[in-house]
Order: structure tokens, then sequence, then C-alpha cells
């Protein structure tokens, strides 16, 4: 028997509340975790914990919570990931659950991919270079833990949303919305509108644009071949 409109809503409504008691109580759990994520996050580069200050009274303890949040978000995502799931594959035919499901684990992969290509490769030589080039104009560093944060989150999740890439060209070709011939022929104004892309989603600096071009580029390259496989 197919569901009224106040059905669908009391079902959202329903689904809705679960998702929030979850990621409320995974944020409160990571709350304990925080200072070891702020320790993971310091991995990269362990000279900066030396010097990291804060300016206001709970910079510290706001940031512990962000980190919280953010760490209870990812937590919770397989069970958000599950509530949305639920209450849209009723209305999914068949193929477009299967188109589905496996986007979810490819994106959550490629996500994954690219938090770790950042936390690895980029990050560590980002912060090096920003390091050394205030040392050579005599600066005295003194950066403080938002800042410090809100570059190393900024990178992770630049790389995570970057990685993406193949998936939506693949998604794109395979609706049909863009054919692979087309992608081709538009190669060089694709690059551009990558370099702009990679230019927006990293700090002002040639290398950390580069850092990021580069995959991007790469991991369009690998897409187009993909696409032309699996079509």
């Amino acid at each position: 028997m197919p569901m009224s409109v106040l059905d669908h809503l009391d079902e959202l409504r329903s689904r809705l509340l679960k998702v929030v008691i979850v990621v409320g109580l995974t944020t409160s759990i990571s709350f304990w975790l925080s200072d070891w994520m702020l320790a993971w996050l310091l991995k990269p580069y362990p000279n900066i914990a030396q010097v990291l200050t804060s300016l206001t009274p709970a910079g510290v303890f706001v940031q512990s919570m962000r980190l919280a949040l953010i760490s209870g978000l990812v937590i919770a995502f397989p069970i958000v990931a599950y509530q949305f799931w639920a209450f849209i594959s009723p209305g999914l035919s068949p193929k477009e659950r299967k188109v589905f499901v496996v986007s979810l684990y490819a994106g959550t992969f490629l996500f994954v991919l690219g938090l770790l290509f950042a936390y690895i490769f980029v990050i560590p030589k980002a912060l090096d270079f920003f390091w050394g080039y205030s040392e050579s104009f005599g600066v005295h560093l003194a950066w403080t833990i938002e800042s410090y944060l809100n570059l190393v989150l900024m990178f992770l999740l630049s790389f995570g949303l970057a990685f993406e890439l193949p998936l939506v060209l693949i998604l794109l070709v395979k609706g049909e919305i863009v054919s692979i011939e087309t992608i081709t022929q538009k190669r060089p104004y694709i690059i551009v509108a990558l370099s702009i892309i990679a230019a927006i989603l990293t700090p002002p600096d040639v290398m950390s644009l580069i850092m990021l071009l580069v995959p991007l580029w790469v991991l369009f390259e690998l897409s187009v071949q993909i696409a032309k496989w699996i079509g």
C-alpha cells in the first residue's frame, strides 16, 4: 500500500531524530578523545606543537568541541547513510539501488584516499614550506591552534572532495548526462577548470595548488579511461 505524504513526513521526522541522537552520542564520546585527535592532526608536523598558542581563554576548549563534532559525524556516518538509504530505497528501481550502493562505497573509499594523500604527502610539505618561508624573513612564528586546525582541516576536506572526481565523472557518463567524446574534446577547458578548483580549495601559494592540481589531473585522465572501458 503506497504511503501518504503525511506518512512520508512522519518517517522522515523519525529518521532525522535517530540521526540527531546518534550524532549527539558519538560527538559526546568523541569529546573525551579530542586530545588524541589533536595529537593525530599535529603528527604531520610535530615541531608545531611547541609554538602553538591560543588567543582566547576558551580557544582550546572550542577547538576540542569542533574536533569532537567532526569526529562524531564521521563515526555516525554509517548510521546516517543507512537512515538515508532506508528512506529513499523504496522509491528506487533495482538498478538505481545498485548504483546508489556502489556509489556510496566508492565515494567513501575515494574520500578516505584523498584524506590519506593529504595527511601523508601534502600537509607536511605545505607546513614545512610556510614555516621555512616565514623564517626566511626573520618572522617569529607563533601560530594559533585555530589557524593551524583551519589549515589542516581545509587540506583534508579539499583533497577528500577532490578525489571524488572519478566517481562524479563516471556517473555523468553512465547517466548519459555527458558523453565521453565531449569530455575528450573539451579536455583543455576541463584542465583549466581543474586549475581554478585547485586554486579555490588550497591556500594562496603555488606549491599547494600544484600538489592538488597534479592528482586532480591524474584522476581525471584515469576517470576518462575507466569511463571508456565500462562504457
